[in-house]
């Protein structure tokens, strides 16, 4: 970790063996982990021409449960960005992005089949997306496990706007080319349950474009469960 210049926004005041953590400028709360520098110029400008080969289309939501257990995508008015697909044809087969998965995995512990595939998001001048949560209830048991882990990038500089504020813990990231994000969408002594903590949203952009791409990290083998259609 030491190579991305981590600093802690927020993170428990005890460590695991029940000691105090050691002082900082962070408060007490789930872990909310700045990392600089986690992606290079070269892979910032490949992921976002990825995103401008699939095409960026407006994100969607999950939505209603059908009667088979799948969801249906929802448009809301919530989430007012575009998004693509960074599947492993276009960006895990690519010289450049493929190395960028594996980092992920690296820094987080995990394993790159407990990953999506990286959402690769285009923001314009007054899209945002309102306060919302990255856990998915309906995922609880199921072969995929839960998301336990965000990794956001952020593959270019803001012109103004664009932040990511968590509004429960005060804190707010803005937008620089390279950075990476790291926060849990559940708890430290429950892996399974929700943190209610790590409410966040996409603060409006107000001039320039945005562009991003999320890393969603589940508990269990993402990839082999989304073959059997058990996600």
């Amino acid at each position: 970790y030491v190579a991305y210049s981590p600093v802690a926004l927020s993170r428990p005041s005890l460590k695991r063996d029940g000691s105090a953590a050691p002082e900082g400028n962070w408060q007490d709360g789930p872990w909310v982990v700045v990392l600089e520098n986690f992606i290079s110029d070269e892979e910032a400008y490949e992921l976002i021409t990825a995103g401008d080969k699939k095409g960026f289309h407006r994100s969607m939501d999950v939505g209603i449960e059908n009667p088979d257990g799948s969801h249906e995508d929802d448009v809301s008015d919530g989430r007012t960005s575009t998004n693509a697909w960074c599947d492993v044809e276009l960006c895990e087969n690519n010289p450049v992005i493929g190395p960028v998965v594996e980092r992920i995995a690296t820094a987080t512990s995990t394993s790159v089949n407990n990953s999506e595939h990286l959402q690769l998001l285009r923001y314009e001048p007054g899209q945002y997306y309102r306060q919302h949560h990255d856990y998915i209830e309906y995922q609880q048991g199921l072969p995929c496990g839960v998301r336990m882990l965000t990794l956001f990038l952020y593959l270019n500089d803001v012109e103004d706007g664009g932040g990511t504020r968590f509004p429960l813990l005060d804190i707010t990231v803005q937008p620089k080319k390279g950075r990476a994000l790291l926060w849990p969408s559940v708890l430290d002594a429950d892996p399974e349950e929700k943190d209610k903590r790590t409410d966040h949203e996409a603060l409006p952009v107000i001039s320039g474009i945005k562009f991003g791409a999320n890393a969603w990290l589940h508990s269990r083998n993402y990839r082999k469960a989304e073959e059997n259609d058990c996600t």
